[in-house]
């Protein structure tokens, strides 16, 4: 105890740049988990929290018989499942395919290009999309026309509302999400490559057998960390991509509890669901840790 006390003012400093951080977490990360009482009440804001009519698990019985909600959920697994599938495995290939190109100069060029859909607001470009998309005068719909279909309601279309989605978030995450597959990359001693050329490997084989290896323990982590994404989506992208066509295929959960808990009041019905949710994301990163424990030998936890 003596030695972490001595610890502590011999780096006083050092733990006063973290206060700033660590006061910004507990104001508005677990201090509001305090209103996680509502979930098992029957929360109204002229009672507050101490006089609210405590109900057990109602609230939780109550979605889980909700038809709506389970069409939310079926929604949220699909657009999320696809998001793993297609995005997770998008910012390790950018990643290696940028450390592979020769030219430092074309190499910064295409990470800035990269890099700059993640600083671009979802309200833009959910315009964009909506303008490339557009039945008459969008750019893909005309390429259709050309080539001599019928121009497409993509927008108004249901069944092509996921991928769309999945897409504009891929595109807008990937260069971002590179960054520390690329900072992985350049911690591998470079004797490795040197070897790898002694022996007449080419530039892609050494990508192949060297450095995709030597990043494996932080792409295992980074698939766990998204495993607890697999109950929730991007509400802003979801929320400016979606219209009255596409309801059926576009109201994830996030969305869900957004209206029931803002728009129709229902405190504690939301506050259930979200609830519900973190408890769920927090098993499936936990046993994501476990797996990888097992199945790699890199302890991850």
């Amino acid at each position: 105890m003596k030695s972490i006390g001595l610890t502590l003012w011999r780096q006083r400093v050092l733990f006063m740049f973290l206060l700033p951080g660590a006061a910004a977490v507990l104001v508005f990360s677990y201090a509001p988990m305090a209103g996680l009482v509502m979930a098992f009440q029957d929360y109204r804001v002229s009672d507050g929290f101490l006089r609210g009519e405590f109900v057990g698990l109602d609230q939780f019985r109550a979605f889980l018989t909700d038809p709506d909600f389970y069409a939310a959920l079926r929604n949220t697994l699909a657009i999320s499942g696809l998001t793993l599938l297609i995005g997770f495995p998008a910012p390790v290939a950018l990643a290696l395919m940028i450390d592979a190109v020769a030219s430092s100069r074309f190499r910064k060029v295409v990470q800035s290009v990269t890099y700059l859909p993640h600083f671009i607001t979802w309200v833009f470009i959910a315009s964009l999309v909506y303008r490339l998309l557009d039945t008459e005068s969008g750019i893909v719909n005309l390429a259709l026309v050309k080539l001599g279909f019928a121009p497409v309601s993509f927008m108004q279309s249901p069944g092509y509302f996921w991928f769309i989605l999945v897409l504009a978030s891929v595109w807008k995450s990937i260069g971002w999400n590179s960054i520390i597959y690329l900072a992985a990359i350049s911690g591998i001693d470079p004797e490795l490559h040197n070897a790898g050329m002694v022996d007449g490997a080419s530039r892609f084989q050494r990508m192949i057998y060297i450095t995709l290896p030597s990043i494996v323990p932080t792409i295992a982590l980074m698939f766990v960390l998204s495993l607890g994404s697999l109950v929730s989506v991007n509400f802003e992208a979801v929320f400016n991509l979606m219209n009255g066509f596409v309801q059926e295929k576009a109201d994830v959960i996030d969305t869900f509890v957004y209206r029931n808990g803002v728009q129709m009041i229902k405190f504690s019905y939301a506050t259930a669901i979200g609830l519900a949710q973190s408890v769920i994301a927090s098993i499936l990163v936990f046993a994501g840790f476990k797996f990888s424990d097992k199945m790699n030998g890199t302890k991850l936890l």
